[in-house]
């Protein structure tokens, strides 16, 4: 694996199995450290007046960073006299711990943008715990006791896999689903030695005549240091050869606050069959949803979610395609719907915007699909 550019803000991989990603959030925890200082004494710096006072850090070459950094951000952060380039994926984190937030932030420029930032900082309250990582600062979170957790992001996967190999004997790292990026890290397991999750909605499916595509269950696991996620577990379905894959929402989340540690993490493993059953409860009602108007339903529905409106006409030019205008069902719209994310990679979105589109898609289990069922041309 190259890691040559890890310090770039656009840097992402994938992990061919569970003992080249453990390894490698490993080597991420030798090169992070973690900083706890009063909010108050943070400041943003434009990069221009402040490249002279930083040094190399964590192998990289100094030049290179601060090249990609005036690429990204263009700014750097200096805690109690250091001095660390800024990345994308902190900005959020920064504007949070400043109380500062707007869309006009964008339109100013950086030296402005930074003293407006820093006005904020020097009567914000508490301490900010800094995540430095790969040469960038990546977080600025709270930094009290009743604020940010940290949960080591090895630990984590490690404890899963573990887990799973006990519990679910036969379990298997999907290939290729494991991703990073300094905003989130991601891997997907085929759950071994539990097909009986899957025996309701296999004997719905047969009751309704549908197809059965479904090749076994699965569970992912994403979690992130910069407040992208918690170390969430979703519940998924692996079709067709293993080429597809279905979200079944009722994710089990963990947040990185209150306290949180790696037991309450092992707690929540502990609800992945409860779990299951709900989710594939939610998916097995939708086949009990009759849509006269799946055309529509689909726009409506994918845009009440959130969805882009490419992807929505992709997703409705397919399916009309694949079955036409008649009559069917919620369920068959949703499977249609999760298309939407391979879409999405086939645009080149990041893993974690395909992962968001996901979670955005699972949102229609439990919404009422009959208020989208609506005939004749719609705005929208």
């Amino acid at each position: 694996m190259n890691e040559a550019r890890i310090y770039a803000d656009g840097f992402a991989t994938t992990f061919a199995d569970t003992k080249e990603m453990l390894e490698f959030l490993a080597n991420r925890g030798k090169n992070s450290q973690w900083i706890r200082k009063p909010t108050r004494m943070l400041r943003l710096i434009p990069l221009e007046k402040g490249a002279d006072k930083l040094k190399g850090a964590s192998g990289n070459s100094l030049e290179d960073i601060l090249e990609d950094t005036e690429k990204n951000t263009n700014l750097l952060l200096k805690v109690n006299g250091q001095t660390y380039p800024v990345r994308n994926c902190a900005i959020q984190t920064i504007l949070s711990r400043a109380r500062v937030n707007g869309y006009g932030l964008r339109d100013l420029k950086t030296e402005t943008y930074a003293r407006v930032v820093n006005d904020c900082l020097k009567v914000a309250k508490g301490d900010a715990l800094i995540k430095i990582a790969d040469g960038k600062v990546s977080a600025v979170h709270g930094g009290d006791e009743h604020d940010y957790s940290i949960l080591d992001m090895r630990e984590i996967f490690a404890t899963a896999s573990e887990y799973l190999q006990v519990h679910f004997k036969g379990s298997e790292y999907m290939e290729g689903s494991g991703i990073y990026d300094h905003s989130l890290v991601s891997a997907t397991w085929i759950l071994g030695g539990s097909q009986e999750l899957l025996d309701t909605y296999r004997n719905a499916l047969k009751v309704n005549g549908i197809e059965d595509h479904i090749e076994a269950p699965a569970l992912r696991l994403t979690t992130s240091d910069v407040a992208a996620s918690g170390a969430n577990l979703y519940p998924m379905l692996i079709c067709e050869s293993a080429s597809h894959t279905l979200s079944l929402g009722s994710p089990i989340k963990l947040a990185h606050d209150k306290g949180a540690t790696l037991t309450d993490f092992r707690n929540n493993l502990n609800l992945i069959c409860t779990r299951y059953q709900d989710a594939v409860a939610n998916l097995t009602r939708l086949m009990e949803i009759e849509i006269r108007n799946p055309l529509n339903c689909l726009r409506l529905m994918m845009r009440k979610i959130g969805i882009k409106k490419k992807y929505i006409n992709q997703v409705v030019e397919l399916y009309e395609a694949q079955n036409g205008t008649g009559s069917c069902t919620a369920h068959d719209l949703y499977y249609a719907m999760n298309e939407a994310s391979f879409f999405g990679a086939g645009d080149g979105l990041p893993g974690h915007s395909i992962i968001k589109l996901e979670e955005d898609i699972t949102r229609a289990l439990v919404m009422d699909w009959k208020e989208f069922d609506v005939g004749g041309v719609i705005k929208w």
